[in-house]
């Protein structure tokens, strides 16, 4: 084999091993691109075709990580229910107080403000067609309200004033996303900081 023929050879080798951005995509990548598409479109522009378009690959790169759509929506609903600011809140860690303070500020830190309030909204309008992504928000209304009473609770407050605040931070948080002025940062800032006082005063 001359030396020319050699280069070509190993140099076509090393294209065929060479991962496609096909190939990278990760289960994970599918599921941010859905929520995405749930957040700005709603759930009935979750379909494969759809998805690919906005990662820019095939369809066929789809079928490595779900047997079909249903299998995508289960992992969906899966991971929303699963509650990411409990999660970030418990891994924040500190006192009740600190938790209840993390989980407000998490509206004036994100860098996406708005998101969240439009994937809640999204969720909702899907859950009133379809029975089991209902039972899905109701159970994770339930989760979030719960965990946050509990947090009022061991910073002194009573169980009923306790659960009036838990629903007052879980409106304010989503909420806040679906307002008109959300992209005004001085409103916002002025929102958060009256907010905050009547949320955690005492």
């Amino acid at each position: 084999m001359s030396i020319l023929i050699e280069r070509e050879w190993m140099a076509a080798s090393r294209e065929m091993k060479r991962p496609t951005k096909e190939s990278r995509l990760r289960k994970e990548d599918w599921v941010r691109a859905a929520y995405s598409t749930l957040s700005d479109s709603g759930w009935k522009s979750l379909n494969v075709e759809a998805l690919a378009k906005r990662l820019g690959v095939t369809k066929g790169s789809f079928y490595w990580h779900f047997k079909d759509r249903n299998d995508l929506l289960d992992e969906i609903l899966l991971r929303w229910h699963d509650q990411l600011v409990i999660t970030r809140a418990e891994a924040n860690g500190g006192s009740p107080a600190d938790k209840i303070r993390f989980m407000l500020d998490i509206v004036a830190t994100s860098k996406r403000p708005g998101r969240g309030g439009s994937l809640e909204l999204a969720m909702r309008i899907w859950a009133r067609q379809d029975p089991k992504v209902a039972t899905v928000v109701e159970s994770v209304d339930q989760q979030r309200l719960s965990y946050t009473a509990d947090l009022f609770q061991q910073a002194g407050f009573d169980p009923a004033e306790a659960n009036a605040r838990a629903l007052l931070l879980f409106s304010y948080i989503f909420a806040q996303g679906l307002l008109s002025f959300a992209g005004n940062t001085a409103v916002m800032e002025r929102l958060h900081t009256q907010c905050r006082a009547l949320i955690e005063g005492h």
